[in-house]
């Protein structure tokens, strides 16, 4: 009997071989359109830009002689202390009877003397007295506090014009008094000392001190800098009162001791320098047009511990135009954004007039997520 016979094993192995060639050659090709899907896609963003008004900032040196890569100045210090009484905050109630000013007029040759109390009778039929004695000289006028001769709120009367009772008929038309302001039942005095009113203190004193000093300072400059221009730090070494806060007390003295540090400059080199500064900035992305002069402020910012130096802080409103969109505008911000979301995102920007994306190739629907396959362009 014959032995049946085998086929060939490469017979059984040959599908198997054409299976696994194929699965690779599709492996390799979908590795490469993989490869293409993310390599290829490309996004132009085109930016028209404008001039636009942005608030610039810079830090100049100051020095005596002028550094290098500052300006010169002159610093000087010094302190002052003023004392000086101070009332209590209202305490919300009114006085009983409307009191004011008026302007007492003599159209006679001759001066008129008039004691406190005298009366006033105004138009609306109500009466006042003078506060304090006074002589009205001859063709001439004073004014004189007066005060209502009865309680209530009818004395608060509107500007008017007055007789005076006590004079002969023939004087009340040459001699009489007209006032400028109502008539007010002005508020009592308080009598407790509030924290407010040790901060409205030391406020009045330090705003009264301030142009004091700097005055004092200015006179110091040797005289052809005396028109130099000024900013300044100041401080409060001692400031107290004879009563803390909550005493009952109608009055109380406060004391405060101002010191100011200032720096006096010249405006014109101080602007040149802080735009040339700028300007030289490659940082920047950006081209200074304009400078608003109207909006420069100045500030003081470190001192040297021996006032031989010291910074300028500035900021001012200036028109600008972008010249390195790759400075100004970050290729990140804009990744996987859609074109509307990229318009959107540069709506707000100021010196982007308009802004248009363009994808490739055509499946492309978003910005690619690599910076690199990002360009960003002006429009011509």
């Amino acid at each position: 009997m014959a032995r049946p016979t085998l086929p060939p094993r490469q017979q059984t192995s040959t599908p198997s071989m054409k299976r696994i060639v194929v699965s690779f050659f599709i492996a390799v090709i979908a590795v490469v359109l993989l490869i293409f899907y993310y390599t290829l896609p490309r996004a132009v963003v085109t930016i028209e830009t404008e001039p636009s008004n942005e608030v610039m900032e810079a830090v100049l040196n100051v020095s005596d002689p002028a550094s290098a890569n500052g300006i010169l100045g002159i610093i000087s210090q010094t302190e002052l202390s003023q004392t000086k009484n101070f009332s209590a905050s209202a305490a919300g109630e009114k006085e009983d009877k409307a009191s004011g000013m008026v302007t007492l007029i003599n159209n006679t040759n001759s001066g008129q003397s008039l004691i406190a109390t005298t009366r006033l009778l105004s138009t609306q039929g109500i009466l006042f007295r003078l506060q304090k004695t006074i002589t009205v000289p001859a063709g001439g006028k004073v004014t004189a506090p007066v005060i209502a001769d009865l309680a209530g709120e009818a004395s608060a009367i509107p500007a008017t014009k007055f007789t005076l009772p006590g004079l002969r008929a023939s004087l009340r038309e040459k001699i009489y008094a007209e006032s400028s302001e109502p008539m007010r039942r002005a508020e009592k005095p308080g009598n407790k000392v509030t924290e407010l009113d040790l901060e409205q203190a030391k406020k009045t004193l330090t705003d009264a001190l301030v142009p004091q000093i700097l005055s004092k300072l200015r006179e110091q400059l040797p005289a052809d800098k005396k028109t130099l221009t000024v900013a300044y730090t100041t401080e409060t070494p001692k400031s107290e009162s004879t009563v803390p806060a909550g005493t009952a007390k109608s009055n109380f003295d406060y004391t405060v001791t101002i010191k100011v540090t200032a720096v006096f400059y010249d405006s014109t080199t101080l602007r040149e320098k802080a735009l040339a500064k700028l300007q030289n900035d490659e940082t920047l992305g950006r081209k200074i047009l304009t400078l608003e002069e109207q909006s420069l402020a100045v500030s003081v910012g470190d001192l040297a511990s021996d006032l031989k130096s010291a910074t300028l802080k500035l900021k001012f409103l200036a028109q600008v135009t972008v010249t390195n969109l790759e400075m100004m505008f970050k290729k990140i911000d804009l990744l996987g954004r859609t074109p509307a979301e990229v318009k959107n995102y540069f709506s707000n920007m100021p010196g982007v007039k308009n802004v248009e994306t363009k994808l490739s190739p055509f499946w492309v629907k978003s910005v690619p997520t690599l910076e690199s396959h990002v360009i960003l362009q002006t429009k011509q």
